[in-house]
């Protein structure tokens, strides 16, 4: 199998959602290079509103992302994120078919 791909919306709190992005700025700052599986981690902020926050992600694998859903960098940004997740994430799990600027 290729690459695998993640899409993850949180909500934040009301007017919160700038404090959840900077909850994860720690993961964009070393931690992540620490995982060779993860081709791309990124995260959104909506446009129209700023409390809805989407993370789209691609990994070499599925081996590399149960790496990266059991590792280092998500279990230290987890303490951060207390009062700042209006509820449960909405994920997909996701198999990329083509793509430009990203080798399949």
């Amino acid at each position: 199998m290729g690459k695998v791909a993640v899409h993850v919306k949180l909500t934040a709190p009301e007017g919160k959602g700038d404090e959840l992005v900077a909850a994860f700025a720690s993961l964009y700052e070393g931690p992540l290079d620490a995982e060779p599986g993860t081709v791309q981690h990124v995260i959104h902020q909506d446009k129209d509103n700023p409390d809805t926050i989407v993370f789209y992600e691609v990994y070499e694998s599925d081996e590399a992302l149960a790496t990266h859903s059991s590792g280092e960098a998500l279990k230290s940004v987890f303490p951060k994120l207390a009062g700042l997740v209006a509820g449960p994430p909405e994920t997909l799990i996701l198999l990329p078919q083509n793509a430009k600027g990203l080798s399949l």
